[in-house]
């Protein structure tokens, strides 16, 4: 059976004649694909977030070479979040690396440049 689908991808150059069933058909193939697709993305995060790696205050202001006063402030400013786990904080290892690699915001040095001005 020739969809237009199939047509689209075989670059025929053709003049159609379609039928609201037609028409129909290729509207929920987009739609099955797109859920499809949805699926997959959500699937992929899920098992990005059970890998995901949580460091606890001390071992990010070593890292980071920080005070526990700079990870307050960055957290109010939305710079680095921590999530809470019980009574302490908890930062993801991937936000982490965002800061040490100036990644959605800016970088620790660039922040902290900016503060001494």
């Amino acid at each position: 059976m020739i969809t237009i689908e199939n047509l689209a991808d075989m670059g025929a150059k053709v003049r159609l004649e379609v039928t609201p069933t037609d028409l129909k058909m290729f509207a929920e193939s987009i739609i099955q694909r797109t859920i499809v697709a949805q699926q997959e993305e959500q699937k992929v995060a899920m098992q990005r977030e059970a890998e995901e790696t949580y460091l606890n205050t001390k071992q990010v202001r070593e890292l980071l070479n920080v005070c526990e006063g700079t990870l307050n402030l960055w957290a109010k400013r939305g710079y680095l979040v921590p999530v809470k786990v019980g009574n302490k904080n908890m930062y993801a290892k991937s936000d982490i690396r965002r800061v040490q690699t100036g990644g959605k915001s800016e970088s620790v040095t660039s922040y902290c440049k900016r503060k001494e001005k």
